[in-house]
């Protein structure tokens, strides 16, 4: 995924985002980690730099990422704004979605971690995370409303161009096609597979369990010594992810199967243009 940094800023109640810039893409030639992050660090700052000499607003209020089909959630997204978070508590993450764009959706998303999971995860162990065992994963992430507004000239462009090619930017045929299954076929795709993946997760759980209660029985001892002993718990916070994940996908196929349906009726109802003339 693409990643970069958000700049604007923070008026009153609103989070003012009026700049960004992408950061520096790893490549798989890259094998030295410190010199990317190096590299990385100095191309922000420069950046930051060039954009103040130019009277642009340079100050930090989040960062986004690109997605697909919504697979953003992951623990180094969690770890990432909790860090833009505890810098700045008003930062957000904003996730941008091509293919929503594409059958009709809103492409971007504003989120932010909530305030319960932001103590929780500050009061858990690096280990073990054991504070956030009992914590609800549909109470990680909060979606903010997000407004786009544009300049005069660009409202005068858009115009500009709508009127130019009227066919292209009022046609709003297309939208209602019913046979294009591919979006939903993939989300039913990924949904399976995290599930796969969340059972797989439990059953790493239910084992280290299981090899904990042997340790602690005096007879298991024995029969367990060579079964590797340092054996680490699983962590508690990728069963979250998984579980986000998996709302995620049930959320747009929801959507996505309720929009079919109101196609299928209004194409089921429209006009077959042939008419009986009926004589006097």
């Amino acid at each position: 995924p693409v990643t970069g940094q958000l700049l604007g800023l923070d008026v009153n109640d609103a989070l003012q985002v009026t700049h960004s810039f992408g950061y520096v893409q790893r490549t798989n030639l890259e094998e030295n980690q410190q010199g990317y992050q190096e590299n990385g660090e100095q191309y922000q700052m420069e950046t930051l730099r060039r954009l103040r000499e130019v009277n642009v607003d340079s100050n930090t209020v989040g960062w986004y990422q690109t997605t697909h089909l919504g697979q953003f959630f992951s623990s180094t997204v969690i770890e990432t704004q909790y860090l833009y978070q505890t810098e700045i508590p008003r930062s957000v993450l904003v996730v941008y979605d091509s293919l929503q764009s594409a059958i009709g959706k809103p492409s971007f998303k504003a989120l932010q971690l909530t305030p319960s999971f932001m103590q929780a995860y500050a009061q858990s162990s690096e280990a073990g995370r054991a504070a956030m065992a009992d914590f609800p994963s549909g109470d990680m992430f909060m979606e903010l409303p997000i407004t786009v507004s544009s300049s005069a000239i660009v409202e005068a462009f858009l115009v500009d161009w709508a009127i130019s090619d009227p066919v292209s930017t009022t046609s709003q045929v297309g939208v209602l096609d019913i046979e294009n299954q591919a979006f939903l076929e993939k989300n039913v795709q990924l949904l399976m597979n995290s599930l796969h993946d969340l059972a797989e997760e439990q059953h790493k759980m239910v084992t280290f369990e299981r090899n904990a209660a042997r340790k602690g029985d005096p007879v298991a001892k024995g029969r367990d010594r060579y079964r590797n002993p340092s054996q680490a718990a699983p962590r508690q916070l990728d069963t979250m992810v998984l579980s986000q994940q998996i709302q995620n996908y049930c959320k747009a196929i929801n959507s996505f199967a309720g929009d079919a349906f109101g196609k299928v009726y209004l194409l089921s109802n429209k006009p077959t243009g042939h008419f009986k003339e009926e004589t006097a």
